[in-house]
């Protein structure tokens, strides 16, 4: 059996720095692909859910649940208190 080494000195050194740095990098690369990833293709699908349902009139404002939540908005706005939440009111 051969006890040399494959890699050894200076050259494990620099293998090794520059494994670290590719895996820094890969993991970098992963991390930001994975946040960037879902919201853009949720939103190309929202886009094209949208446009085929205006294409198919099926997706208008006019309509009669539209309606109904904008009243309901409405009436949540109108019971809320006008005063200003003080969040230091607590502290003073």
């Amino acid at each position: 059996m051969s006890t040399r080494r494959l890699v050894s000195g200076k050259n494990r050194d620099a293998l090794m720095r520059f494994l670290i740095a590719a895996l820094a990098i890969a993991l970098t690369i992963t991390t930001a692909q994975a946040q960037v990833t879902p919201q853009a293709s949720q939103m190309q699908g929202a886009q094209r859910l949208g446009n085929s349902a205006e294409r198919n009139g099926q997706y208008s404002d006019t309509t009669p649940k539209a309606k109904v939540d904008d009243k309901a908005y409405n009436a949540v706005l109108k019971n809320l208190p006008d005063k200003q939440y003080d969040p230091w009111h607590g502290a003073r």
